[in-house]
């Protein structure tokens, strides 16, 4: 039988092997399993084949996908990437071992109690789901204030609101009624803060890496953005996502959404995409700005015109936005944190371009051609489980693996 004293020397070695050595590995490893697992459930639903959680979760597929896309994958993605970056922007030891062995843990914990969800009581279920983002949050508080790092605080009121989407989820739940009120609405306000986040961060990171890149083709580097136009994209961006907790007239959360989306297309022209067209690793990041900015102009026009559905607009966002900036994200970090080379592999460059093509069969057949609507949906989830592999396929072994120059991380 086991005892304690096992279960300590479990721990421990897991804590000692490299995937453990920093946040990014563990989690973009997860974060790459779950992504397909998580659509291919719904897919065989949607397909009418017999589905594995059949009986296993009270929710309908469609809203447990939905809420694993954003709670389980997206929010592994978000872990991976704080975990990382937050010690090196404040200096401070990295987050590895048994405190990164505990934190994946509990976002595991959290999968399975919602892959099993109807054998197990509601409350169980949503207190182990919602302790995993409060846990992230607190855990990069610490360097945060400790170095007083005020402009990278305001990630940890952006994690706290995005429990708060998860709340409003499992408050649905927990009454038993597993439809799509204030359920969709949690998913939806949950979803507008990653892009929120996101082009934070974006912002940060795609101008700083641009210069670099130019300054080694011997180019000269971009200018700043002025500030105003910095913290007019980001209070446009946060009044919108706001504002979708509301039930307010189309036309305001259409205007809302266009000046947000003008906002963010704005930036991006300032930043030189179109000279980085020879390196993917450059220019996969400014198409996934880009398709952020698009994605709040396509929601405009769902709430005004109607020619576009909701659903489609937000897989524009989705699929297109987040899911081309984290993908890039995630092959570029794991390349650059690991010691390598920023040259990506010629899969993970076919990779780039089947994600954006699955963003275009998702939602062009649902608002230009009815009769492909089923298909257009197959083929997309086909397309998004080929990108997760090809990820799988390229940068497991790089995960898992100690760095090649025999240094920590």
């Amino acid at each position: 039988m086991q005892n304690a004293s096992d279960t300590h020397t479990g721990t421990e070695t897991l804590a000692r092997l490299p995937l453990f050595e920093t946040g990014f590995r563990v989690f973009f490893l997860a974060a790459a399993l779950y992504a397909p697992l998580a659509l291919l459930l719904f897919l065989l639903d949607l397909a009418g084949l017999a589905s594995p959680l059949a009986g296993a979760t009270p929710l309908s597929l469609t809203l447990w996908h939905g809420h694993e896309l954003v709670f389980g994958f997206i929010v592994a993605v978000a872990a991976g990437f704080l975990t990382t970056a937050v010690p090196v922007w404040a200096g401070s030891p990295r987050i590895h071992g048994a405190p990164l062995v505990g934190l994946f843990l509990l976002w595991l914990a959290g999968r399975l109690t919602m892959t099993f969800a109807g054998l197990l009581p509601a409350w169980m279920v949503a207190l182990v789901d919602l302790a995993f983002v409060p846990a992230l949050a607190f855990m990069i508080a610490r360097p945060i204030l400790q170095k007083r790092l005020w402009r990278n605080a305001g990630f940890i009121p952006l994690l706290l609101l995005i429990t708060l989407g998860n709340i409003l989820f499992h408050a649905e739940t927990l009454g038993g009624t597993g439809t799509d009120g204030a359920a969709a609405t949690g998913l939806r306000f949950a979803i507008g803060l990653f892009v929120l986040m996101t082009v934070m961060i974006g912002g940060r990171v795609i101008p700083f890496f641009t210069s670099n890149w130019l300054a080694r083709q011997g180019k000269p580097p971009l200018s700043d953005s002025p500030p105003l136009l910095v913290r007019a994209t980001l209070i446009a961006c946060l009044l919108t996502v706001l504002a979708s907790l509301f039930p307010l007239p189309g036309w305001v959360l259409a205007l809302l959404n266009v000046a947000a989306g003008l906002l963010v297309l704005a930036r991006l022209s300032r930043w030189q995409g179109g000279r980085t067209l020879s390196d993917p690793l450059m220019w996969v990041l400014h198409a996934g700005y880009g398709l952020l900015g698009l994605g709040f102009l396509a929601a405009a026009t769902s709430h005004s015109f109607d020619s576009i559905s909701e659903p489609a607009s937000l897989h524009v966002i989705t699929i297109g936005g987040l899911g081309v900036m984290i993908y890039g994200m995630m092959s570029r970090i794991a390349l650059g944190h690991t010691g390598r080379p920023l040259v990506v592999s010629p899969f993970i460059t076919a990779a780039y371009f089947i994600l954006i093509l699955s963003m275009l069969l998702r939602v062009i057949p649902a608002t230009f051609l009815p009769d492909w609507y089923f298909a257009g949906i197959i083929t997309a989830g086909a397309g998004w489980l080929v990108v997760w592999c090809l990820y799988l396929v390229v940068y497991t072994p790089i995960l898992i693996r100690p760095r090649p120059d025999g240094k920590a991380g």
